[in-house]
């Protein structure tokens, strides 16, 4: 990126447009409005046509949802810059296509860019958020022409394949240029509601047909949809006004961001502060939370800890860690960490841990097991969790996904990038970010694009994750001292060897009889013992 978000934020934060940041009433002491955060504040463009411009219902272009959306998203410290400066009033699929592919250059509308004219294509390269509102404008003739002629069913379909064709390429386009962006497509609104009963009949068909297919088409290539048709029904005559126009008021482009984008938006993994906290078990009353530093435009003023909901303490904002005594024995606590900055903005994602305090065994399958104070301690360090019928399961064997989420969050390790692996769709986003950044930091690989999230993991894979996550804390790699202290391991390669070699010679491993059992699966217990064992290493 030519320009740091760094740089654009800090210079152009309280000189955004009055279109999406309100003005003091003294200019040479404008208000703080926005947030705090923990998230790296994100780049938003809007494509698309009159919609996206802002247009309202009596043909003057003004507030569009997009600008909301910005609006918001800004003031909660969310993104660094916005532009809707390549939305433009009567374009088409067509013209919106040929503006990427052309990659024209058009005056910026928003905020946060250090220049007045962009290319299109590198801000899409630069987008994390983009909004794509097009495709009315390529059925309005025919569907204008139907109140005089009635419904022309073939021209419809016609219009709307081709426009389906033209918004499938553009979001091809879109992910060439940049495969990380998060692009969010506006469904279709019914923009004709004072069209005579029969034709409105006709539209509803029409309507939940085209929204069917381009959130199909939306979802095939990656992209999310927005649906708005029932955002603007609710309110008619407040948000489409002007039988004579198509376009939204103010209210009605309020309402689709405020009840359509911003809930979806919002969800993004974007804003996942989860990792910026952590916390340290002591002992059976008593944990350290640490967080992460937040950034705010101006400076963080403090920071307050909430205990299960409860305000428990503010602290300066040179203070990044509270010692939290007397806690109950055996008992779930879940600590929140929100920043104030001197103008009393509060930030709004807040890094939130939850945790139980020792005490009794915690799962009612580990009693007798040989590793019960190991999988105590794992669990209480929030390395390893249980499962909701309250076991822990033991004997079962850990896989490759559940290794790479427990070592990931022993380091805190965390990454914006996405794993290049086919086959870990089907999780929870925060585990695919989990195998994200243990892929990213280098602590697994994957073989022709797979990472094989459910096979158990051997020892020896195991050992070799491991290898690369001591190298990972310290930052350099470990020299072994001796030989090979297993005689079963020396058909493996040389990383392989060495990583067991370290292990053994850390005391994290001590194998049985001489032997290793490198090809063996590892299971939960066992996993547990080596995860603790690491992570004094670790605390050392």
């Amino acid at each position: 990126m030519q320009f740091s978000k760094k740089f654009r934020f800090l210079a152009t934060s309280i000189l955004a447009l009055q279109l999406t940041i309100p003005v003091a009433a003294n200019a040479d002491d404008p208000k703080d409005y926005i947030a705090p955060s923990w998230i790296a504040q994100v780049d938003y463009v809007a494509l698309g046509d009159s919609i996206a411009h802002g247009m309202n219902e009596v043909g003057v272009i003004g507030l569009g949802y997009t600008d909301f959306v910005a609006q918001t998203l800004q003031e909660e410290g969310f993104i660094t810059s916005y532009n809707k400066g390549f939305a433009m009033s009567g374009y088409t699929t067509k013209n919106v296509l040929a503006d990427i592919q052309n990659d024209v250059a058009k005056t910026v509308t928003g905020f946060g860019y250090p220049t007045d004219q962009v290319k299109l294509k590198t801000s899409i390269k630069e987008a994390e958020i983009i909004t794509l509102t097009v495709g009315a404008n390529d059925l309005l003739p025919i569907l204008k022409e139907s109140q005089i002629t009635g419904v022309d069913a073939v021209a419809i379909v016609k219009a709307t394949k081709e426009a389906v064709t033209n918004i499938a390429t553009i979001l091809t386009e879109i992910k060439k240029l940049n495969p990380q962006a998060e692009i969010y497509v506006m469904g279709y609104y019914n923009s004709f509601p004072y069209y005579s009963e029969n034709l409105q009949n006709q539209f509803k068909i029409l309507l939940a047909t085209m929204n069917t297919t381009i959130k199909t088409t939306a979802e095939k290539a990656g992209a999310i949809f927005v649906p708005t048709y029932d955002v603007v029904a609710k309110d008619v005559p407040n948000y489409l006004p002007n039988p004579e126009n198509i376009h939204l008021s103010e209210a009605g482009y309020f309402a689709l961001a405020n009840e359509a984008f911003l809930p979806i938006i919002k969800t993004s993994s974007l804003w996942d502060v989860t990792k910026a906290i952590q916390v340290d078990v002591k002992d059976r009353t008593t944990v350290e939370v640490r967080w992460q530093e937040a950034t705010d435009n101006v400076g963080i003023e403090n920071y307050e800890i909430y205990v299960n909901g409860k305000l428990t303490s503010t602290l300066n904002a040179d203070t990044t860690k509270v010692t939290l005594n007397d806690l109950t024995e055996n008992t779930a606590y879940t600590i929140t960490v929100k920043a104030i900055d001197a103008a009393g903005n509060e930030s709004v994602q807040n890094p939130k841990v939850t945790f139980t305090t020792g005490g009794s065994i915690r799962f009612t399958d580990t009693v007798n097991h040989w590793a019960k104070e190991y999988i105590q301690q794992a669990a209480e360090a929030g390395m390893m969790n249980g499962y909701p019928d309250g076991t822990f399961k033991p004997n079962q064997n850990v896989t490759r996904a559940q290794v790479a989420s427990i070592l990931v969050r022993s380091l805190g390790l965390t990454t914006r990038e996405k794993a290049p692996f086919t086959d870990i769709s089907n999780y929870d986003a925060k585990t695919q970010s989990e195998i994200a950044a243990a892929y990213t930091h280098g602590i697994i690989k994957g073989a022709d694009g797979k990472f094989n999230p459910t096979k158990p993991v051997t020892r020896a894979e195991l050992a070799v994750m491991i290898q690369r996550t001591y190298e990972q804390q310290f930052k350099q790699p470990y020299i072994v001292q001796g030989g090979l202290p297993f005689t079963d391991v020396a058909s493996y390669n040389a990383e392989t060897k060495q990583a067991i070699t370290m292990l053994y010679e850390l005391g994290i491993i001590t194998g049985d009889g001489g032997k290793y059992s490198p090809a063996a699966s590892t299971t939960r217990g066992q996993a547990a013992k080596i995860m603790v064992n690491l992570n004094q290493l670790f605390t050392k």
